[in-house]
Order: C-alpha cells, then sequence, then structure tokens
C-alpha cells in the first residue's frame, strides 16, 4: 500500500499571505539551502587565480552564472512550494502526489534552465574582449548539462520540503495527542472530586423516588431525569466522542427536566437528519449549548422561549449543529468574543469557561478546521453554530 501525504494545506492553516510569502522557518531554510549551494560553486572560482585579463573575464562571468543559477533556483523552488501547498489541499498518496508533482518540476527546471542561459548569453555578448568562438559554441548540451543539476536539485529539494513538513506534522500530532490526553486526565480527576460513589447515589435516587407517593408525578419524573442525566454523565466519562444520537438523549432528558420548573415558559423543537445521528461529538457538547440557551435566554425572559436544535450534514460531509435560543449578545449583531456568552441583558456572571473547554475539545478532536461560534439572528437570538469537519466521521 502506498504511503500517504497527510499535510493539511487549507486556508485556516495556510492563509493567502503565508502561502505565498512563507514564514521565517521556511526562509532560514532556503538561506541555509541555496547559500550552501552558492558557496559550494562560486567559492573554488573566486579563490582560482586569474593568470591574465582574459582569464579574469571568464571568471567573473562564470560567478555572474552561478548568481543566476542560485537566483532562478530560488524563486523556482518558492513557487514550487505554491504549488505544493496546493496539491497537498486534500490528503493523497505518495504515488499520486508524485504523478501530479513531475510535470511541474520538469516545466519549473526547464524555464529556469532557459532564463538563466538566455541573461547569462547577453551578459556575455556585452563584454567586447570575449573570443567569438566563446559566443557561438553554446550547444544543446549545455542546455541539458544545466537542466539536469537544475531538475535534481528540485527533486532534492521537494524531497527535503515534505520531510520537514512530515516532521513537522509528526510533532505537531503527538503533541496534540499529549495535550488531549492531559485535558482527559484533568477532567477525570475533576470527575473524581466531584462525584459521590455511582452506586450510593443511584440507589439513594431511586430511594428518594419510592418513597415519593405515586400520585406526586412531577416530582418523581424529576428524580427520573435527574438519575438519566447522572448516568449519562458517569457512563460517558471514559470517552471522547459519543454519536451524536445518545447525546440527543441526554438533551431530550435535560429538556424535560428544565420543562418541569420553567412549564410552559420553555419550548424546543428537535429537527436532525438520520444520517447525521450516527456522527461522532464530544459529549455534552451540544447539551452545554443546550443549557447555555437555557440559562441565558429562557431564565431570564418573563415570557420564556423557544430553543431550537438542527443538526444537517452538508455536501461536503461536515456536520453542523446549530442551538437557536432568545437573547443577545453583548453587542447586538457583532460577534461574541472568545468565550462570550449569548445575553438576555445587560450583563451577565458567566465566565465563558464551558464555551472555551469545549473550543479546546472540538480543536483537539478535530483540528482547527472545527469551530464552535455565536452569533446574533434578528433582535432578540443567538445562534450557537459548531462545524466538524469530514475528517471526524467515525468514532
Amino acid at each position: 500500500m502506498s504511503a500517504m501525504l497527510d499535510l493539511p494545506s487549507t486556508s485556516s492553516t495556510h492563509p493567502a499571505r503565508r502561502r505565498w510569502l512563507g514564514g521565517p522557518a521556511y526562509w532560514a531554510c532556503q538561506a541555509f539551502g541555496w547559500g550552501g549551494v552558492l558557496a559550494a560553486t562560486v567559492g573554488p572560482i573566486l579563490l582560482y587565480p586569474a593568470k591574465n585579463d582574459l582569464e579574469r573575464t571568464f571568471l567573473d562571468l562564470a560567478v555572474a552564472n552561478r548568481l543566476l543559477f542560485v537566483a532562478f533556483g530560488l524563486l523556482g523552488s518558492h513557487l514550487l512550494r505554491v504549488v505544493w501547498l496546493w496539491l497537498l489541499q486534500r490528503r493523497r498518496s505518495l504515488a499520486g502526489f508524485v504523478l501530479r508533482a513531475a510535470p511541474w518540476v520538469l516545466a519549473t527546471a526547464g524555464l529556469e534552465t532557459f532564463w538563466m542561459q538566455f541573461f547569462s548569453k547577453s551578459r556575455a555578448l556585452t563584454i567586447p574582449t570575449l573570443p567569438v568562438e566563446y559566443l557561438t559554441d553554446w550547444t544543446v548540451y549545455d542546455y541539458i548539462d544545466d537542466f539536469s543539476f537544475l531538475f535534481a536539485l528540485a527533486v532534492i529539494w521537494t524531497g527535503f520540503y515534505l520531510a520537514v513538513r512530515s516532521y513537522r506534522r509528526h510533532q505537531q500530532v503527538r503533541l496534540d495527542e499529549a495535550r488531549l490526553v492531559a485535558a482527559a486526565r484533568e477532567a477525570e480527576l475533576r470527575a473524581l472530586k466531584a462525584q459521590l460513589n455511582p452506586h450510593f447515589l443511584f440507589n439513594s435516587l431511586n430511594s428518594l423516588r419510592a418513597l415519593l407517593p405515586v400520585e406526586l408525578e412531577r416530582p418523581r419524573e424529576a428524580i427520573t431525569r435527574l438519575a438519566d442525566l447522572l448516568r449519562a454523565a458517569l457512563a460517558s466519562g471514559h470517552e471522547q466522542l459519543v454519536p451524536l444520537g445518545r447525546e440527543l438523549e441526554t438533551v431530550e432528558n435535560y429538556l424535560a427536566l428544565e420543562h418541569l420548573r420553567h412549564e410552559s415558559r420553555l419550548r424546543w423543537r428537535i429537527e436532525i437528519q438520520p444520517e447525521a445521528r450516527t456522527r461522532p461529538v464530544p459529549p455534552f457538547l451540544v447539551q452545554g449549548l443546550v443549557e447555555n440557551a437555557v440559562k441565558h435566554g429562557v431564565d431570564r425572559l418573563e415570557s420564556g422561549g423557544e430553543i431550537v436544535l438542527l443538526a444537517r450534514v452538508e455536501e461536503g460531509g461536515g456536520l453542523i449543529i446549530t442551538v437557536t435560543g432568545p437573547g443577545t449578545l453583548e453587542e447586538p449583531g457583532a460577534a461574541s468574543p472568545p468565550g462570550g456568552a449569548p445575553l438576555a441583558s445587560g450583563r451577565t456572571d458567566s465566565t465563558g469557561v464551558g464555551l472555551n473547554n469545549a473550543r479546546a475539545r472540538l480543536d483537539l478532536l478535530f483540528g482547527s478546521e472545527a469551530r464552535l461560534s455565536l452569533r446574533a439572528d434578528g433582535a432578540a437570538r443567538v445562534v450557537a453554530e459548531v462545524f466538524i469537519p469530514a475528517s471526524g466521521t467515525t468514532l
């Protein structure tokens, strides 16, 4: 099986400015590599003692040719980098990349050789002391010789560039995995500190429910819903991802529990595409957004409001989840700051920790393409939107 090149080159990892101009590390490698080529090709010429003026003219012309060679090599390799970033916008096999890259390398080396020889010959024609036979003694073999060298350098440069990017990608993946493990361990530690013994807790809730008369249906239902929520929290404590369908069960239990308190003030509507139910999401991500909408919207409005939960799989395969609730952002019509929370009025005592944690989990699990954003929808509606890329399709 052919090796795969998984080197993301999207607009989020390589914005237009970085794509065309490169970064400091890239130019440091370019300077080191082409500087080495320049030193290796020009150094011996500068050290060679000229015996007469004609020989000095030949040596000066040779130095100029080497400078042109390095200049065109630097320009060509930089343009090849732009092409490689374009080819690597999606994951490719190594064989597939080579087949697509070969014509670009050949064309770049051919154009570099043509322009280098054109400028070199133009300069030679301006030197009256050069013998006529030197000006006319340029053959196709000179072109092939320069082309072969430039082509070999382009191939070596491409291999080195892909190797460096693969190494940095490997290091980034390891770092993300370490962060995810650390976050999971921290969450588990917090859960262990906060949890009672699960068996004791559920036995106590069941005993409390049994003590209530049968006719007290609402308190008995509240205890049942609470037990279901706690059971879901404990069951997902060791899972990084759960199907959206299971997450919706938790959301429905939470809304049913809140409905006992708010009654007609709390209304909700849930519309989920069938294919979206099997898509993986971090546990309690959607429930946390719904809880935010209830806490910062329905709770603060005398008339209450409606929570609308939608989930669909877009054409490109990404999962989009939206939770819409009553309320406004701090600045109506403007995007909320990182970690901000939807407000119904005035100031808020929310620290935004839940949203910040949700964004961090999405980034660690699905990469920088995943996002969680808040926006105002009209005068008194706030929409929380989650996007999970197509790469996060399996558990």
